[in-house]
């Protein structure tokens, strides 16, 4: 089984695309929304991460044997129906119930070899640490 974080907030695919730090609505989406009331932005964000992650499936199910994979989510996300936006844990909400549910295969075509870095023997600091956490969306 394999896991994959986003499209949770921070959604970062923009930003890395353009070389850019986050801007208000990929880090704290739910602040910028109700400053501003501007859902298409954050719309655009989690669809961009949604495609960061998929293109990503892709290389994976073109890189594994597999007779079965299925492709699905924890759960889905609110962007607005019946005034609701986000997933609250234990929402009944018919957005964040509703999630998919693909059943593929897969065949290792060997068309990508990873790289893999050695571990470094240092730790990581304090700020490194708080900096890490912050970029994956656990400080502000």
């Amino acid at each position: 089984m394999l896991q994959y974080h986003q499209p949770h907030t921070p959604w970062f695919s923009q930003a890395l695309e353009e070389g850019r730090d986050l801007k208000y609505h990929e880090y704290d989406w739910w602040n910028y929304y109700y400053d501003t009331g501007d859902i298409e932005s954050i719309w655009e964000a989690y669809m961009s991460d949604l495609r960061y992650v998929l293109d990503d499936i892709e290389i994976l199910l073109d890189n594994l044997d597999a007779g079965r994979v299925v492709i699905t989510a924890d759960h889905g996300e609110a962007f607005g129906e019946y005034s609701v936006l986000g997933h609250k844990l234990g929402s009944l909400h018919p957005q964040i119930r509703k999630v998919p549910w693909i059943v593929t295969s897969a065949v290792d075509n060997q068309t990508h070899k990873p790289t893999v870095e050695e571990p470094g023997n240092s730790k990581m600091s304090r700020e490194e640490l708080d900096s890490q956490l912050e970029a994956l969306g656990y400080r502000t």
